[in-house]
């Protein structure tokens, strides 16, 4: 994976000591990737290769105690009473809030130059190999990320950090009457909220989705690059190792990179969210943009409670034609006089929760799904042209703010620790910026167009005419109401 460090040049040593097996494999620093593997003879993987099982070669082979998981941090845990406390008093609950804190936990250590007191493992040495100018936009100095203004990340970078930094103050309220921990982190202010967007930082530049472990990171597997066509793939073994082997029908000179795919359909602003860069080959065209719900909406609050999730749209092209996805907008474009209604409700324990009802059924663990339960209903089409009203603005707002925020020049300067990551920043905003442009552009029109189509919808235009004469009866009566004017 992209990323350099210093100590990078102690790998193999390391590899071979903790029971890594590279064969036919060189580690190297390849241009603009950061280190990477290589084949050093030509390889090939026959067609009929069954490689599910791992019967296929495997050029790398990770053993299953060297894999950082929940399980493993979990384990961990059992041998060193500190960290067992430590997760006990925190309560860390995902997978990667876990594995946070564990790489947390070491890499101040690694600062302070003392694991006095911490059980050390493999990942006690593995963790000085990993990079720590990682370029990914929440560790990008704040004038850079600025460089994102108008695009989808720049809300999505903005919550993560403050998220991040949310994190990080309770990990300091939370230990800090522990007197193991608030020595070794907060009385010499030995660690800081960087240290905990650094960690975020390697477990999700670094992470592998594994059939039995999960989410998991995989030393040695993490240096693999990514490409769009890869030749190579990972196995989770039926033993808990992990093999890296060539594709079926695969071959590979020698001098050239094994890669494996981070995820074909992932969109530029996701590579760049997780991993730093945008795949210049991909052909994927899409971004997911966050959803206010509608200040004037006296349902808007309970809306966003109902749904439950972060209130969101995707917009993609395919096949060169707009097309988007959003479970919430279904439910937004929804008022009371359509038969929507929101109740609190006690159960047999005393305990009240918010019910969604949609004309009087209970609908509340379906409350992502009314696409499906509007459909038949005889304002189905009405609805339908609320959405696209409502992401036409939406749509005209982010296409505006993309356009005037785009910067025309690099003028920056360098970090000193970090040459070229100015120019490298402002190229991935650039290139994230014409995607998303692209997209916009293109919703606008299908957008434009599908709103024309309903406007000439019999139902639509049924529903609209009553709305015009309930208007003027209103208009009407208020005139007919005024006091007079003597004024």
């Amino acid at each position: 994976m992209a990323g350099a460090s210093h100590s990078i040049a102690a790998f193999p040593a390391w590899a071979r000591l903790n029971g890594i097996d590279i064969n036919d494999l060189a580690l190297e620093d390849l241009p603009g990737k950061g280190f990477g593997f290589v084949a050093r003879k030509q390889l090939y993987e026959p067609e009929d290769a069954n490689s599910i099982e791992g019967s296929g070669k495997s050029y790398v082979s990770v053993p299953r105690d060297l894999i950082l998981s929940a399980e493993a941090v979990g384990d961990y845990a059992k041998v060193d009473h500190n960290f067992h406390q430590l997760l006990q008093t925190t309560t860390p609950q995902s997978t990667r809030e876990k594995v946070v804190l564990y790489l947390f936990t070491h890499l101040v250590a690694k600062k302070r130059d003392s694991t006095a007191g911490i059980a050390s493992t493999a990942w006690t040495e593995y963790i000085k190999l990993l990079p720590t100018d990682i370029p990914v936009p929440t560790l990008w100095p704040e004038a850079d990320r600025s460089l994102l203004q108008g695009t989808s990340l720049e809300v999505a970078v903005k919550a993560k950090l403050a998220s991040l930094e949310a994190e990080f103050e309770k990990l300091q309220k939370d230990t800090a009457s522990m007197s193991f921990w608030n020595e070794r982190w907060w009385e010499n202010e030995s660690a800081s909220l960087n240290d905990w967007i650094l960690a975020d930082a390697w477990y999700r530049s670094r992470c592998l989705e594994l059939p039995q472990a999960g989410e998991a990171m995989v030393p040695g597997l993490d240096m693999v690059n990514h490409s769009r066509i890869p030749l190579a793939l990972y196995q989770e073994l039926s033993n808990g190792d992990v093999a890296l082997q060539l594709r079926p029908g695969c071959s590979l000179g020698a001098g050239e990179e094994i890669t494996i795919s981070y995820g074909q359909t992932k969109s530029a602003a996701e590579m760049l969210f997780s991993y730093g860069f945008i795949d210049s080959s991909s052909t994927t065209r899409e971004l997911t943009l966050s959803i206010d719900p509608m200040s004037d909406d006296p349902l808007g609050q309970a809306k966003i409670h109902a749904y439950g999730k972060p209130p969101t749209v995707k917009i993609a092209l395919k096949n060169g034609t707009a097309v988007w996805e959003s479970a919430f907008m279904h439910l937004m474009c929804l008022n009371e006089e359509d038969g929507l209604d929101f109740r609190v409700l006690q159960d047999q324990d005393g305990d009240r929760h918010l019910r969604v009802f949609w004309q009087d059924q209970d609908v509340t663990e379906r409350a992502d799904n009314f696409s499906e339960l509007t459909q038949g209903h005889p304002l189905e089409h009405v609805f339908r042209l609320r959405i696209v009203a409502l992401l036409e603005q939406l749509v005209d707002s982010q296409l505006e703010r993309i356009r005037l925020l785009s910067p025309s020049v690099d003028n920056r300067t360098d970090d000193p620790a970090r040459p070229g990551s100015a120019h490298r920043h402002f190229e991935s905003a650039n290139i994230l910026r014409a995607i998303e442009t692209e997209v916009l552009e293109s919703a606008a029109v299908a957008l434009e167009t599908e709103k024309t189509i309903l406007l000439q919808d019999d139902s639509v235009l049924e529903y609209l005419g009553q709305m015009e004469d309930y208007q003027n009866e209103q208009a009407a009566s208020a005139s007919t109401n005024e006091e007079p004017d003597f004024s």
